[in-house]
């Protein structure tokens, strides 16, 4: 009886080729992850700190402007609110239900991105409109008196202080 050695390397194949579909898939998946979170506001985990200037215009408007602001943070990560002279709150909403509005739009508060970045950064600016038709502050003539604050959602802290109007 002849021994007959058969050297089946057949096996070899299928296991390297699932080897390296599994490594595709991490490799993938870790690169969807990164350019999904891009568009999430980032991976800034601290609270932003900032400081505003509040000017009143000649109609009665008051005009937030962003100073200082570091690190800049997405339009859908910061609360904005308008405190009544009690400290109540009469308007409130994320920045990015208020981006891109312009004045006679139904929002008694807009914001604007001076340099079209969806980010807050310095120059932006937040315009408060009392007496707009159709807002939560069309019965109000005045906000003389009122604050106007910022809030990063993911951590709820204030970003800088509370900025009076008036």
């Amino acid at each position: 009886m002849k021994r007959r050695i058969v050297n089946d390397e057949q096996a070899v194949s299928p296991v390297i080729a699932v080897i390296l579909m599994v490594a595709i898939t991490v490799v993938l998946a870790a690169v969807l992850y990164v350019w999904a979170s891009s568009f999430l506001g980032g991976t800034t985990k601290n609270a932003p700190t900032g400081s505003t200037t509040a000017l009143k215009d000649s109609q009665g408007n008051w005009i937030v402007t962003i100073v200082k602001l570091n690190p800049q943070v997405s339009v859908n990560s910061v609360h904005w609110f308008l405190l009544d002279t009690t400290a109540n709150t009469a308007s409130d909403g994320l920045v990015s239900e208020v981006y891109g509005y312009y004045p006679g739009e139904g929002k008694a508060v807009i914001f604007v991105d001076n340099d079209f970045d969806g980010k807050l950064s310095p120059g932006d600016k937040f315009e408060v409109h009392p007496g707009e038709p159709g807002s939560d502050l069309a019965n109000l003539g005045s906000v003389d008196g009122f604050s106007f604050r910022m809030k990063f959602e993911p951590t709820g802290d204030v970003i800088g202080y509370d900025q009076p109007l008036g």
